[in-house]
């Protein structure tokens, strides 16, 4: 459609510089277009390639609403070699770029001053020095700790002045309707990914960007650092939505290393790597699950894995795969080649065991059959080599994909299974006994406890959710040692599971038994809300002495008494806050990542533009009221 590639290049070009008037000039004069057709063939070919999904049919798909807070370029990015490369192969160059004009927004090219801390962006080689105006804190990776309990102690935060926590300052991103990353502090600095391909360092005491730098693609975990001896960081590990694993050095502000973890081209990384001694581990989770629901798809060739990565060099010291490689195995019901087995995703960050050297992961269901015996399951790999120590299957004969759920089902497998996968990381605990005790909850609403020293063997189960597709645990439990607190989502979206009374809300069980404590389900806040709202708690929660936070799918933030399950706290973040720092912040939904305590600050982010949820651009940090 453009007359040559040289015009095409230079539209895109003048799109990233925000040149609209120019774009729109050069448009009409190469193709004889109105200026004022431009958004009709925008309209047109979005109504024909995207509203199926994107007005609302496909629950997972960000809304048109979410959609049209993104920029111009992040759209086109996202069709051309992102994560919708393959929805979008069929258009021309021309087309995607007009379906990017009609959703998306012009770049912001002029933020205030403040939005930079000291009204400039700083070097990290000035900040890094700098001495430590927080605590130190055990926040190096999602789950605060190598064996993911979630669980902070270094906090003057107690359930006596829970109830004082206010907002201190908001720190928005422009141009993006979600916000996932969990912030990770060091020294007096948060580092966290971006829905806009980059990360950040963002000073926590004032809520300004001392600096940021670009990557690949979304960054959606928490970053893991090392630290220098000030306990500021010195090198980071994280992932990116397009499955490339990443090594950064912060004082000089560059890439050390970075590749994609396995040569798949639908993988991703969702878990946050974790670091021990000189290995940094990624679990490898697939954007095939949802590829699948188009029937052209050839399903499926992804396996989840885990790789082992040399944290100074990038070298791959191993990599261990959940399944054995797929093969073909027939046609779908289109006549389409069909692979298997695939799936079996890890979608969490895996938990380490350093007094047995094996680190423990959960995993998804498959995609396709056949089966295998490490779907829906806890593994056990060994730190050294990666070799599978034991499996615990909890749920057998579970093959699933998004094409389950859509009218022509071509790659759903036969009599597919429930999709009951381990979203959240396995816990390493201690029992009222002082034995360890691996603990898990799965999609199924059910939690379960494993015993380390016997291959993983299993000591109890609980059904403790109703749940479902979007039901039961979903991002993270935690646990004091004391009690193990269950966030539980058991949403609606899938009918399948409705007519199941649901237990949306936090719950206590022993860890010795899983016998219930408390169970205190969220109040419904939702009305008559257009958008999927939901008392749900999909998040992860994170527990302090005294004090378990979960954040709500209605965008409601709730601190529970972790004796007594006693809502002591509560924030809606469910709030247009205006022009900060020049951009539009607004909040909405928790989904994914939980709350980070230090000292008497909590940070939080807010917004989630999938499932029919609530969009938001915000990082939140609340702070202990100061007496008057």
């Amino acid at each position: 459609m453009w007359a040559n590639d040289r015009i095409y290049r230079h539209f895109k070009h003048a799109a990233q510089l925000g040149g609209l008037v120019l774009c729109c000039t050069l448009f009409t004069v190469s193709m004889r277009v109105k200026a004022e057709d431009v958004l009709t063939l925008g309209y047109k070919f979005y109504q024909e390639n995207c509203a199926t999904c994107h007005n609302g049919s496909v629950e997972e798909a960000p809304t048109k609403a979410a959609l049209k807070k993104l920029s111009v370029d992040a759209i086109e990015a996202a069709l051309t070699d992102g994560i919708m490369q393959s929805q979008a192969a069929h258009l021309s160059p021309s087309q995607r770029m007009e379906i990017a004009k009609f959703l998306g927004k012009v770049p912001l090219v002029a933020l205030d001053d403040s939005y930079y801390c000291n009204n400039r962006l700083l070097k990290p080689a000035e900040s890094v020095s700098n001495q430590n105006k927080l605590p130190v804190g055990n926040t190096s990776n999602w789950g605060f700790g190598l064996t993911n309990e979630r669980m902070i102690t270094n906090t003057t935060i107690t359930k006596d002045n829970v109830s004082q926590l206010e907002l201190d300052w908001i720190f928005a991103v422009p141009n993006v309707a979600r916000a996932r990353s969990q912030p990770a502090i060091y020294g007096d600095t948060i580092y966290m990914g971006g829905a806009d391909a980059s990360i950040k360092a963002i000073d926590a005491q004032h809520g300004c960007l001392n600096w940021q730098f670009p990557v690949e693609a979304e960054v959606r975990i928490a970053i893991t650092a090392d630290v220098d001896e000030y306990g500021n960081a010195a090198r980071l590990y994280f992932g990116d939505l397009s499955g490339n694993i990443y090594g950064f050095d912060v004082r000089a502000q560059e890439i050390l290393w970075s590749f994609k973890a396995v040569p798949h081209p639908a993988s991703t990384i969702t878990g946050s790597p974790i670091l021990h001694e000189d290995t940094v581990y990624f679990p490898v989770s697939s954007l095939e699950i949802v590829l699948a629901a188009n029937e052209s798809y050839q399903c499926c060739t992804f396996r989840g894995a885990v790789v082992a990565v040399d944290k100074v060099t990038g070298r791959v010291k191993w990599t261990a795969y959940t399944t054995d490689k797929p093969a073909l195995v027939g046609e779908n019901k289109i006549g389409i080649p069909r692979y298997g087995p695939s799936g079996a995703p890890i979608w969490s960050s895996p938990t380490i065991d350093t007094k047995r050297g094996l680190l423990y992961v959960g995993t998804g269901e498959n995609y396709s059959r056949p089966v295998t015996q490490t779907s829906d399951a806890i593994i056990a790999l060994s730190l050294q080599t990666g070799a599978r120590e034991w499996v615990q299957q909890v749920t057998l004969d579970d093959a699933w994909n998004a094409s389950c759920g859509r009218a022509s089902q071509a790659n759903c497998p036969e009599n597919p299974g429930p999709d009951f996968d381990f979203g959240a990381p396995p816990i390493l605990t201690v029992d009222a006994d002082g034995r360890e005790i691996i603990v898990a909850g799965q999609k199924s609403g059910r939690v379960y406890a494993f015993d380390p020293d016997n291959a993983g063997q299993m000591l109890w189960q609980k059904q403790v959710g109703r749940g479902g597709i979007m039901g039961g645990v979903h991002w993270g439990m935690a646990t004091d040692q004391k009690r193990l607190y269950v966030p539980i989502s058991d949403t609606s979206v899938y009918q399948r599971d409705a007519h199941k009374p649901a237990k949306s809300g936090l719950h206590a069980v022993e860890i010795n038994t899983g016998e219930a404590i408390w169970s205190t389900l969220t109040p419904d806040n939702c009305g008559d809300a257009k958008w999927r709202c939901s008392p749900g708690l999909s998040a992860a929660a994170t527990v302090i002495p005294g004090v378990v936070f979960s954040g709500g799918l209605d965008g409601v933030m709730r601190a529970f008494d972790a004796e007594t399950g006693r809502i002591l706290w509560s924030f809606n973040s469910f709030i247009k806050f205006g022009d900060i720092h020049g951009v539009d912040a607004f909040g909405g939904s928790f989904d994914s990542d939980g709350p980070v305590i230090l000292g008497d600050r909590l940070y939080i982010t807010s917004g989630y533009d999938k499932w029919g949820l609530q969009p938001g651009n915000v990082l939140l940090s609340f702070k202990i009221k100061s007496p008057k």
